[in-house]
């Protein structure tokens, strides 16, 4: 079900948000960190975002507006998906800056990674407090089906899918050692 995918998702980001969570630390530990694989999690986030997960979020929240009136919380969701679309990009640029041996300060640098996280995890959190359970809550079976018709994208994911795209290879590796290391 549509709802139980986006809840898969939820959880991906989760996880790669505590991998970012993490390189902050060592940044205010003042240790190295792979700039390459943060690319990679921002990139991610950006692209899986805005093509896969936050389409079909939208597909859901139109639906429960058009089924049982507007909602602040709902009708606000397509205007902060794509408010975190433009702070995730924005966010890329500067990590893309650095592969390209742009100088940015490392407090600047360090400040908007903890922005970025925060947004992230702050829109996750609407979403799976306030969000959803109204949804689960008011959709009934002939709802989903109605959602389920209008999606039609397919839903292989690059990284933590059965194929691996070649552009996330180290985010999957790093994915699957940070698995093995919670085992």
């Amino acid at each position: 079900m549509m709802i139980e995918r986006i809840r898969r998702e939820h959880g991906y980001m989760v996880r790669l948000l505590a991998i970012l969570a993490h390189k902050l630390r060592q940044l205010k530990d003042e240790k190295p960190i792979n700039y390459s694989l943060v690319e990679e999690i921002v990139d991610y986030l950006a692209n899986h975002s805005e093509k896969v997960h936050h389409p079909k979020e939208d597909i859901i929240y139109h639906h429960f507006l058009k089924r049982f009136g507007d909602q602040e919380t709902i009708s606000d969701l397509e205007h902060e998906h794509q408010t975190l679309s433009v702070k995730t990009h924005e966010f890329l640029d500067i990590v893309q800056m650095i592969l390209q041996d742009a100088v940015v300060p490392q407090d600047i640098f360090i400040s908007k990674l903890e922005a970025f996280i925060h947004d992230q995890r702050h829109h996750l959190e609407l979403e799976e407090r306030s969000i959803l359970p109204l949804i689960e809550k008011r959709f009934l079976i002939a709802d989903w089906q109605a959602v389920e018709n209008k999606w039609s994208q397919s839903e292989d994911d690059p990284v933590f899918g059965d194929t691996i795209a070649d552009r996330y290879k180290q985010l999957a590796e790093r994915v699957r050692q940070s698995d093995s290391e919670s085992v």
